[in-house]
């Protein structure tokens, strides 16, 4: 009979971690390998109206009580690009390869924040045995500096135009990107506290 449950409860448990990490249709995890395509772009457009490209990421995370027992809690927060809700013209924009560069700085950009999101739970994990509040409040500030970087990165660069700005954009994203590397989603090591 203890058998039984425990079986019922392992059963439980694997389908909410699966359950978890499935990505709907449309959307796409950040990976270092898989870069933004034309095809990740589900919305089709040819309107005056419009901007000729819209990117929407999105920085998700869910957890679950004892989760601040885990050796890290990298995989409990998510970089996902939500093709769904973006479009590229490709009517209107004349270097295709150059606009998806410039859309995967903005995706580079919501990794280095999802990987500063992880690693401030990662310090105040134990207060989410507390309640998940903690998670609330990282996630509003991460999402609003993330905004600001975001919008920073357009107007420096005058939309991913001005080559130069663009090519010290890329290279503080890949720095900054290499110094949370331990934060990546799919570290699933343990992470040593610093002191």
């Amino acid at each position: 009979m203890k058998e039984k449950y425990l079986g019922i409860i392992l059963s439980i448990i694997c389908f909410n971690l699966s359950f978890g990490q499935k990505l709907q249709d449309g959307q796409k995890r950040w990976n270092s390998e898989k870069k933004l395509t034309v095809n990740d772009f589900k919305i089709k457009i040819s309107d005056e109206n419009n901007e000729a490209v819209f990117s929407q990421f999105v920085i998700s995370y869910s957890a679950q009580g004892f989760d601040f027992l885990k050796r890290n809690l990298n995989n409990k927060i998510g970089n996902i690009f939500f093709g769904n809700a973006s479009w590229i013209d490709t009517t209107k924009v004349k270097d295709i390869d150059k606009q998806l560069k410039f859309q995967q700085a903005q995706f580079d950009l919501a990794e280095i924040q999802a990987r500063k999101f992880r690693k401030e739970l990662f310090i105040k994990k134990w207060k989410i045995s507390k309640g998940f509040d903690i998670m609330n409040k990282i996630s509003n500030e991460i999402m609003t500096e993330f905004s600001e970087i975001r919008l920073k990165l357009i107007r420096e660069t005058e939309g991913g135009q001005n080559k130069q700005k663009f090519s010290e954009w890329k290279e503080k994203i890949e720095n900054k990107l290499k110094e949370l590397n331990e934060f990546r989603f799919d570290n699933k090591k343990k992470i040593k506290r610093k002191k």
